[in-house]
């Protein structure tokens, strides 16, 4: 997004134009608006981050990029927006040294202070503000004599000259901000945008004034409404992804979401005369894109890693359920949490706020890393004696707070007694079983930062134990405890903490509907539940979306059997999200529904005209399917629309597209409601009938079929007994049950192991067979015959137990399977892009190139989904030809590549895949490797680069450029080529990149092609002979209209033929409506009678041509060619 701003005595007009609709992560479409020249402009640089929490994995790609943008520029800054710290043991442990070192290698300018920079406590801080080369600002932050004496005042700003150029960057920070209150003892936080306020004068000492704040969006959003002289907001907290910035009140703000997983570009054009800024542009670059690597920052990230790698590496428990921390009560993660505490501190009660359960734990191995990453705040456990009255006053004010869950529990469970809209009524406790009593007394143990009055929290009471022990502890120790005593860590939610609406309280809100059987989110992780999917149906029939996706977190509460009101559905709505309608591929659904479905451990989205199941093998969730409610599978090739929510819309890991279908739909709330009203009779849903989780790992063996004379390993397992023919591959020996011998050199030959797979390594599911002294010994040991390892081979014998675990022993009879050779299914080019490094793929699709163009025989290939270069002199390929090849994976001058082909193949012949459109800003790794086309570029720095005739030029369109490389190979040459610097063409070729250069790489003299007017229209009037230069009585006119389309895409053309008298009125009148394919043209012919009645100039025959569909929406700017004859 770009807009202009023209500011006298600082007041701020936004003019916004809108000529290319773009949305994308990674670029932001540029449309020019000045006029200055070159030397009056000054282009400053501004590269932002925020809300980082010690996420420095990355730092060394973030780095590289933020140099190389910093090199390019002339005028530039790094700034971020607070909250560096919390969210990385590896950096927390060592209180938030590391990652200050890292800044600092990097070159940040100015950070404000963020509420979680609190975190260590103020002795930690001011040793890390020391530390730091660059400035912590903060103007709403005032030190008092209560704080630490060594802790100063921050700046409120700072004014930068970059080049000449003066520079503010102004700080505000969250009032108060959130942490333990110990961390901000004696320091006061005034009203941010009351603060602001007061620094107006800034803009008198500045060219250009940047508000750098940590106070989220909404509050950033009120900032600009009530202050309007900052040129920038760059804001933090809210970890809100704005992929491109959002104006308000002619302020733009940006924002990068957070968890260093984007890096925000923001460029300010500054009029040096006029003293005004005249545009500002923005876009995020995505971390994971980047592939240049600053290796000494790396190599320091490195070496924090490893300097406590032995540390947190350690692995203290297993759990197979994994411990996630989203639900709408008490969760899988809380309740490990507070057991961990209460075991630990012996206490009756152990509570802990959600706020604080900072990630999820993923079945598997659970190491101190994971309890660090967990908690990251390094709080406190306090232990309280509280009434029995006391402590239900605190989950009152912890539901009431923000009419939800808050407080996780062990020891003690509790019920929330709602009104219809979840309004608290009542709440009933009861600990150990027995109903809380209001004058007994009780130990309860909580965290430092909610026991000493964080989120206003009040428990009343006597502090017994001011420090218990960290949080981090309590749970090392009991995860300890419970695999010491042979027990993984495995948890259900939805145990300690449940739900009532009460009927005796008044119903809230207008009746809209009703329900037999109610409807609850309570099995949003498990499968979809039946507010789920009222949610997802009601977004989807608002936007007549194909399908309706809802995260789980978003659908929260319950509707209890009976009427369903408005006020109960905008209750319930905590968010206010609106509804969104995208379009979207299977391939990008898929990937979402499968990553949220891991990173949540359960199910994330509710669906609407869709059915999913998630396959999980192991604990660990691995694919997922899709089908239409009929259970037929969806057209991969097909794009759908998908109605979600705004949220969703913009947080990288849910965006499912960047084309948005219609607009204006609501919030989900109303969409809701909507839906409701026009229903007849009861909403009620069988749930789990459209989400499915199917668990390998639990599943019943299957018996064999009928046909077939063996059992499978996995089979032989399950039911060890009886006699049986078993089947599958040599995989190694066994000296022991936990000891086998997979490679190497075999030194048993009285046994052999199998499994059904010949690369399976794990130990329950392998079976040991034991080798009788005899022919079958000899033939099948693998000292003697290590090259029967990997072999399929049938053995006939008794299940029972061999080594202890089931086994096959008393042999008869062995004989070896001859398996016919596998036919390799291809993969997708995506997949193929983003395997590893050496990896043998398997790729079909259409070549968009002829072979040799860049080197032996090489060519490149694309599919539905991508692109890609496959370097090899085996073959001859012509574009259009369907190859199938294969190859590994690999790497050349950054560019990804199949080489070392072992298979080349042609399978057939297709039309070459129309190029994508794209402006030259938009030639990134995205599309590499594809068919693209710019038009309307201009062509300067035009230059031979070798004797053979290759050459290169800038294509510039609307100030954007990229590098365009023509091979003499393609047969064009540079002494051949056709136009000159200055000329217009439109060029398509092939995405591509050479180290750090983005190039377009044409395939030849047919791809560049000149700049033509859009349209040539012919318009011929005859009476059947002559020309018709003159209306005349009783005249047959033919009107002929020829259109030619010279763009590249189809257009709509209306041809409009009209007879008016002298009064206005239409006596003739005929639309004909054309679709014109590019590159050819279409004939209407029109036949007009003149009446006999005609006298003189009474009439006038009109021939129009417009570009459009609907006449009623098209005006004199859509007129390509008129023709009026009297």
């Amino acid at each position: 997004m770009t807009f202009t701003s023209f500011k006298n005595n600082r007041y701020v007009s936004i003019i916004l134009v809108i000529t290319l609709v773009f949305y994308s992560l990674f670029s932001s479409f540029v449309p020019v608006f000045a006029q200055a020249s070159e030397e009056e402009i000054v282009e400053l640089k501004i590269l932002h981050t925020n809300d980082i929490h010690a996420r420095v994995n990355d730092f060394g790609k973030i780095a590289a990029y933020i140099q190389a943008e910093r090199e390019a520029a002339t005028h530039s800054l790094f700034l971020d927006a607070g909250d560096i710290f919390s969210g990385n043991p590896v950096v927390d442990l060592q209180y938030g040294k590391p990652i200050v070192d890292l800044l600092n290698h990097m070159g940040l300018d100015a950070m404000a202070i963020g509420n979680h920079d609190f975190d260590y406590g103020q002795e930690e801080m001011v040793k890390r503000i020391n530390e730091s080369t660059f400035p912590w600002l903060s103007a709403n932050t005032t030190v008092g004599d209560g704080a630490n004496k060594e802790l100063e005042q921050p700046e409120p700003y700072k004014i930068f000259d970059v080049d000449g150029i003066k520079v503010g960057v102004f700080s505000v920070i969250q009032s108060p901000p959130a942490t333990a209150p110990a961390n901000t003892v004696g320091i006061t936080f005034a009203d941010p945008i009351k603060t602001a306020k007061e620094y107006e004068y800034l803009t008198d000492e500045t060219d250009i004034l940047i508000a750098l704040t940590h106070i989220g969006y909404s509050d950033d959003r009120k900032l600009a409404e009530e202050v309007g002289f900052f040129d920038l907001i760059i804001g933090g907290h809210s970890h809100t992804t704005l992929n491109q910035p959002a104006v308000v009140n002619g302020t733009p703000i940006v924002q990068t979401g957070g968890n260093a997983l984007n890096v925000g570009n923001v460029t300010i054009n500054y009029n040096q005369d006029t003293k005004e800024v005249e545009s500002v542009t923005g876009f995020l670059q995505n971390v994971s894109q980047l592939t240049a690597v600053d290796q000494e920052i790396q190599e320091k990230v490195d070496a924090y890693n490893a300097e406590m790698g032995d540390l947190l590496d350690e692995v203290i428990g297993k759990t197979e359920t994994g411990l996630n921390r989203s639900g709408n009560g008490d969760t899988q993660l809380g309740n490990f949490w507070t057991d961990s505490i209460r075991y630990y501190t012996k206490s009756d009660i152990a509570l802990t706020n959600n706020g604080g359960i900072r990630a999820n734990i993923p079945a598997g191995d659970i190491k101190k890393f994971d309890i660090y990453t967990i908690e990251p705040f390094a709080n406190e456990i306090m232990k309280i004696e509280m009434t029995g009255a006391a402590v239900k006053e605190v989950i009152k004010y912890s539901y009431e707070r923000r009419n939800s869950i808050d407080l996780q529990t062990s020891g003690l469970t509790y019920k929330i007694i709602t009104n219809n809209t979840g309004r608290y009524i009542d709440s009933e406790l009861k600990v150990d079983g027995q109903l809380i009593e209001d004058d007994k007394m009780y130990i309860v143990a909580v965290g430092d930062y909610i026991g000493t009055g964080g989120s206003g929290y009040n428990f009343a009471g006597e502090i017994i134990e001011t420090t218990s022990g960290f949080m981090t502890d309590s749970m090392i120790a009991y995860a300890k405890h419970l695999t010491s005593e042979g027990k993984a860590i495995n948890y259900q939610a939805g145990q300690r903490i449940t739900f009532e609406v009460s009927n005796d309280a008044p119903i809230v809100g207008n009746p809209i509907g009703e329900t037999k059987n109610g409807l609850s989110a309570a099995n949003n992780r498990t499968g979809d539940s039946g507010l789920g999917n009222l949610y997802a149906d009601s977004v989807r029939a608002k936007t007549n979306a194909d399908f309706g996706m809802l995260n789980s977190s978003s659908v929260t509460g319950s509707i209890a059997p009976g009427v369903i009101t408005d006020g109960q559905i905008e209750f319930l709505d905590q968010f206010g999200n609106q509804v969104v309608a995208v379009k979207t591929t299977v391939k990008r659904m898929k990937e979402v529904l499968l990553e949220q479905s891991k990173y949540n451990n359960g199910v994330d989205l509710q669906v609407s005209g869709l059915h999913y199941e998630l396959i999980k093998e192991n604990g660990k969730f691995v694919d997922v399917k899709l089908t239409l409610p009929d259970g037929n599978p969806l057209d991969e090739g097909k794009q759908y629309t998908v109605a979600y929510n705004d949220y969703m819309h913009g947080a990288g890991f849910y965006n499912l597209g960047s084309e948005l279908v219609g607009s204006n739909y609501g919030k989900v709330w109303e969409a809701i409601v909507d839906y409701v009203k026009v229903q007849e009779g009861p909403i009620d849903y069988v749930e789990g009938s459209r989400i499915t989780i199917i668990d390998d790992s639990s599943s019943e063996p299957v018996p064999p079929p009928a046909d077939r004379d063996y059992v499978t390993v996995a089979e032989a397992i399950a039911n060890n007994s009886g006699k049986a023919t078993v089947q599958g591959y040599i995989v190694g020996t066994m000296t022991s049950a936990t000891n086998v011998t997979f490679d190497g050199e075999f030194t048993t030959t009285t046994n052999l192991v199998m499994a059904d797979s010949p690369n399976e390594r794990d130990l329950k599911k392998l079976i040991p067979v034991q080798l009788p002294n005899n022919a079958i010994r000899t033939a099948l040991n693998l000292k003697d015959n290590p090259d029967n390892l990997g072999k399929l081979v049938q053995v006939s014998g008794t299940l029972e137990a061999y080594f202890t675990v089931p086994g096959v022993k008393t042999l008869t009879s062995y004989d070896f399977v001859t398996e016919a050779e596998p036919v390799i299914e291809p993969i997708s080019i995506s997949e193929a892009r983003t395997a590893e490094v050496g990896k043998v793929v398997t790729v079909e699709a259409t070549a968009t190139t002829d072979s040799g163009f860049w080197g032996q025989k090489g060519f490149y290939l694309q599919d539905d989904e991508a692109g890609i270069y496959v370097f090899q002199s085996l073959q001859d390929v012509k574009a259009g030809d369907v190859i199938r090849v294969t190859g590994e994976k690999g790497i050349f001058a950054e560019e990804l590549q199949i080489t070392n082909v072992s298979a080349i193949e042609k399978v057939g012949e297709a039309d070459i895949p129309q190029p994508l459109k794209v402006s030259p800003k938009q030639i990134t790794a995205e599309n590499e490797g594809q068919l693209v086309v710019i038009e309307s570029a201009t062509i300067s720095n035009l230059q031979r680069i070798n004797n053979f005739g290759t050459f290169e030029f800038d294509a510039t369109v609307k100030e954007e450029t990229v590098r365009v490389r023509v091979d003499n190979r393609t047969g064009l040459v540079f002494d051949d080529f056709e136009f000159a610097n200055g000329d217009s063409v439109n060029i398509t070729g092939i995405s591509s990149r050479f180290n750090n250069t983005i190039q377009l790489k044409p395939r030849g003299k047919a791809d560049m092609v000149e700049v033509l007017d859009p349209y040539e229209v012919e318009i011929s009037l005859t009476d059947g002979k002559d020309t018709v230069s003159k209306l005349e009585r009783n005249q047959q006119i033919l009107v002929q209209t020829k259109v030619k389309n010279n763009q590249t895409d189809r257009k709509d053309v209306i041809v409009a033929v009209t007879l008016v008298d002298k009064h206005g009125r239409k006596q003739e009148n005929s639309l004909v409506g054309l679709q014109v394919s590019p590159a050819s043209e279409n004939t209407v012919q029109t036949f007009v009678e003149i009446p006999t009645n005609h006298q003189g100039q009474q009439y006038v025959l009109e021939v129009t041509v417009y570009e459009g569909s609907n006449l009623l929406e098209l005006n004199k700017e859509d007129v390509i060619e008129k023709v009026t004859i009297k």
